[in-house]
């Protein structure tokens, strides 16, 4: 008989128990050195950018801008990511990306498409007070920034730049964007938001000026007035970070010590001549002044004294290049003039939508001795205009700026400055944003009165696009669809038969 089998030892059971422990043990810490060397990565990584010239490659400035946030930035892409402005989209969301991966505890980045999540959407337009672009199409695209209580507009056909030589010398029947500017706008509008300075505005009223406050009561059906400033007033506070209020000057009433800028929009009335004198004595004490003109002349005296005049009958644009309707009172402007107010409008070839305006012009007997009002006409109507027996080109908005006078004190600012424009209806709540350009050109003419410092600009840039393109003949183009169509799939079916052969045999 056989040897029966010796049954294993209790030595023998123990060394595979712990050869099993030991296993497990030994796996344990594999998964955790592997666990806290991902945590470790996670807040000790390297990014480096594969592409020479990446757009989304961050510059120095904007590295140092985001990594010094002590405030949290909430940034929406509210877009619609196909259709004609995919390619802005895909070039805004990978550069935030990289903005969210240098600061990710302060920095948060969500696409909202609105056809997919239209509660969301309109509850955001109505919250900013943009629910007229909700049917612009693409038009109403934008990148919305908001930090510390305030918020910035970028909309997206600001984020490029556009080759418009080849296209006016007819090298090219297409407009081509030749440069993006995403990083020079997103970091300037951080910049702004997280590091702004507390400003006041003071509307004027009593002569029946255009209304801050919105005519909308709590009750829905309650119609809203669309020429009031409710928007401009919102611009402000949300922008510009700048506190509002309504003031009148008559009476006792005097302008307070603390106004920063005072606006005039589209008066009605006259005004008297104690309340002119108040506005003058707060202008030679460096104040800044935003004027937008109605019909009424009555601040022709007070203008004439900076070298600002007002043509009496409103300007009829006759170039049908600048008016949608012939019979529409509403024109864009034609040309600009280049000014620190103009340039972002000139860059990207924007043009303000105007109403009936008035031609507002430069004195031609305004001294020109030194220390003497600086006037420049800054917005233009093409040659074909009209104003009462008068054609020509003629100038809307003028700017103002004086500098310190020896002798004067100039408690207020560095120096006066003041923007005229002759119309008031062009940046009511119906027109602020029927035109870009006319919210473009709202936000720069406070930023110029106010003086807001600007430095980013010049140091960040646009970045320059490449566009490559592959031209072919017709027989080229040809060959090319029959490889694609039938060569490569015919060689994938040719190497199939081929093992099949060698199955078989």
């Amino acid at each position: 008989m056989p040897p029966a089998h010796e049954p294993k030892s209790n030595s023998s059971t123990g060394r595979g128990w712990l050869m099993g422990l030991n296993t497990l043990v030994a796996i344990g810490l594999c998964l955790t050195l592997v666990a806290m060397a991902n945590y470790l990565a996670a807040g000790h990584f390297i990014r480096r950018p594969w592409a020479k010239n990446s757009t989304a490659q961050l510059k120095p400035l904007t590295v140092s801008i985001l990594q010094a946030l002590t405030n949290d930035v909430k940034v929406t892409l509210f877009f619609q990511p196909h259709g004609e402005e995919e390619d802005l989209y895909s070039l805004a969301s990978s550069l935030l990306t990289e903005y969210q991966n240098v600061n990710p505890k302060r920095i948060q980045v969500r696409t909202l498409d609105d056809t997919r999540f239209p509660g969301e959407g309109k509850a955001l337009l109505a919250q900013h007070n943009l629910t007229e672009l909700k049917d612009r199409d693409f038009s109403r695209n934008f990148t919305l920034i908001e930090c510390n209580g305030h918020s910035k507009i970028i909309f997206s056909k600001n984020l490029a730049s556009y080759d418009l030589d080849s296209l006016i010398s007819g090298k090219s029947r297409e407009v081509r964007r030749n440069a993006f500017r995403g990083e020079l706008l997103f970091t300037s509008a951080i910049f702004a938001l997280s590091n702004s300075q507390q400003y006041k505005t003071y509307f004027l009223y009593g002569h029946g000026e255009h209304n801050p406050l919105s005519s909308s009561s709590d009750d829905s059906n309650a119609a809203v007035d669309a020429n009031s400033y409710s928007k401009v007033a919102t611009l402000l506070k949300e922008e510009i970070n700048s506190d509002w209020l309504r003031l009148s000057l008559q009476g006792t009433n005097v302008v307070p010590n603390d106004c920063q800028l005072m606006i005039i929009a589209g008066p009605r009335h006259g005004f008297g001549a104690e309340e002119l004198g108040k506005i003058d004595g707060y202008l030679k004490q460096g104040g800044r002044l935003m004027v937008l003109l109605n019909d009424d002349t009555s601040l022709a005296p007070l203008l004439a004294k900076w070298g600002v005049g007002i043509g009496e009958d409103p300007v009829v644009e006759n170039d049908s290049n600048y008016r949608n309707n012939m019979t529409d009172s509403a024109f864009l402007v034609a040309h600009a003039w280049p000014h620190p107010i103009m340039t972002p409008l000139i860059r990207d070839d924007l043009h303000i939508r105007i109403v009936s305006p008035h031609p507002v012009f430069k004195m031609q007997n305004i001294s020109k001795t030194p220390g003497a009002p600086e006037v420049t006409p800054l917005a233009f109507t093409s040659e074909s205009a009209t104003s009462g027996r008068q054609k020509g080109g003629f100038p809307l908005i003028v700017a103002v700026e004086q500098g310190v006078i020896k002798g004067v004190n100039a408690p207020r600012g560095g120096g006066t400055r003041i923007v005229v424009a002759g119309d008031s209806v062009f940046l009511c709540d119906k027109m602020i944003y029927s035109e870009e350009a006319n919210h473009y050109f709202a936000t720069s003419a406070i930023d110029w009165l106010l003086e807001r410092p600007d430095a980013l600009i010049n140091e960040i840039g646009a970045r320059p696009l490449t566009e490559y393109k592959l031209f072919m003949s017709r027989s080229q183009a040809r060959t090319v669809r029959w490889l694609f169509l039938a060569g490569l799939p015919g060689a994938v079916l040719f190497l199939g038969f081929l093992v099949w052969l060698r199955r078989r045999s």
